[in-house]
């Protein structure tokens, strides 16, 4: 009862669906309290390792044993709790899809990034971007490699809380900057003036240091990058640690002729911001989805298996629903934009299932997708990629035949099973020879006492 950790934060939530249709029975986007279990012995007296036992007309009809509890003790002398099988149920199909979670897609002006990085997702746990303990060094490296900042994103503060941070944390840092920006000019000097040295074959000039510079040269170097926004912003965002935020083509106009610039490619929490967690969320700990499936009777697979899917919301223009719905272990799922515009041809096989209701069948249409990469975005909501399984594969087959959709009532593994139940061979087949077989009793011969 005293291991229970505080509940984090929930979901701020998207503010522009405030005069949408929200559902108070749906699952939240990530659980807020622990999720507790107990034995069933325990159980059925209602024991659950707190002040009090639990009713039993609630705990007992529970599939899952599982609870979170919301308040320990109220006003009135109950526990607060609820079932927690929702999450916990969720994480466990989650597992069951083997899937790595993987950066999120950089966007740029507004449009994804279809580079070679773009279609080929970065694990979390590279080790240029998982970085959890920064020390001197790390703090100074590119802002496009870190997930963790100790400043704030300035583009989701509201204007109160954008002004008691200034007050707080900025205002008192003046001098702190000023020497930052005096050492940042002894860089470029140093920089400067050794290419030139290079240049006209010159020794190496000595390094020029902070306290060289003089009150005008600083003076100057401020008016010089004021007029520049992209390096103004790299100097306060690295000495506040500031998590970085998208770069406006609008910018590259202004930026000083002959002047290096850093230009790396665009941060992935950019636009929305930097996630609240690690970027796994502890979902999966694989590295890489670059593994083979190896199948009981068929052997190694050349693609992943595909996996079940709903159809959540069918396509319905008279209510405005362009593009299906579609679930995927406990997750709305994305397709990719090129299938979302191609599978709408009246000849796709797949079009009758995502445009039309299923009122016979339970839960709906089902339909098997591929699951291409997880993801966890900033407000903490995994996003799963799906797109239809490649053409001409049989994959869709191998995995209906494992849970007995293919209509043969399981006629392939029955055969196998046969086929491999022959007569057990021993496995010595040589006849045991005869002075094996006789059993040798103690004398004095096999003793070594001899006759007497």
């Amino acid at each position: 009862m005293f291991s229970i950790p505080n509940p984090i934060p929930a979901s701020p939530g998207d503010f522009s669906s405030a005069t949408k249709h929200h559902s108070e029975t749906a699952t939240i986007p990530y659980p807020t309290h622990l999720a507790i279990t107990t034995p069933s012995t325990s159980r059925i007296n209602g024991d659950w390792g707190f002040k009090r036992p639990l009713p039993l007309k609630t705990t007992i009809k529970q599939t899952m044993p599982l609870v979170r509890v919301r308040q320990m003790d109220s006003t009135e002398h109950v526990t607060d709790f609820q079932s927690a099988s929702d999450h916990t149920m969720t994480l466990k199909k989650f597992q069951e899809l083997n899937m790595s979670i993987s950066l999120p897609v950089a966007r740029v002006n507004g449009v994804a990034d279809n580079s070679t990085n773009g279609r080929h997702p970065t694990s979390v746990f590279e080790e240029n971007g998982d970085i959890t303990a920064m020390g001197p060094e790390q703090a100074q490296s590119p802002e496009t490699n870190r997930w963790k900042f100790k400043g704030p994103w300035l583009a989701g503060m509201t204007d109160g809380e954008f002004s008691k941070w200034l007050e707080k944390s900025v205002r008192t840092r003046r001098a702190e900057f000023r020497f930052f920006l005096k050492e940042e000019l002894a860089k470029d000097l140093t920089h400067t003036r050794s290419d030139e040295a290079n240049r006209d074959n010159l020794p190496e000039p000595p390094a020029v240091k902070g306290s060289d510079i003089t009150e005008a040269q600083f003076i100057d170097y401020l008016r010089d990058i004021r007029k520049d926004r992209l390096v103004l912003f790299r100097h306060v965002s690295r000495f506040l640690d500031l998590a970085p935020l998208a770069n406006e083509s609008k910018f590259w106009t202004e930026m000083k002729p002959n002047r290096p610039q850093d230009l790396f490619k665009e941060n992935p929490y950019s636009t929305h911001g930097p996630p609240i967690t690690h970027p796994s969320a502890g979902l999966s700990y694989l590295r890489t989805p670059n593994f083979m499936d190896n199948h009981p009777i068929y052997g190694p697979q050349k693609y992943h298996p595909v996996v079940k899917a709903r159809v959540v919301k069918p396509t319905h223009m008279a209510t405005a629903v362009r593009d299906p719905v579609i679930g995927v272990a406990g997750f709305i799922a994305e397709r990719a934009n090129d299938q979302k515009v191609l599978g709408k041809s009246v000849t796709n096989p797949r079009q009758v299932a995502l445009s039309n209701l299923n009122f016979e069948g339970r839960g709906g249409h089902k339909l098997y997708y591929q699951v291409d990469s997880a993801t966890i975005d900033s407000s903490g909501r995994v996003r799963i990629a799906v797109s239809d399984p490649p053409q001409n594969s049989m994959t869709e087959l191998v995995a209906k035949e494992l849970v007995g959709d293919d209509g043969m009532k399981n006629d392939v593994y029955k055969g196998a099973m046969q086929d491999a139940s022959t007569t057990e061979v021993p496995r010595n087949t040589r006849p045991n020879p005869l002075h094996r077989r006789r059993h040798m009793y103690g004398n004095r011969q096999t003793y070594g006492l001899g006759t007497l």
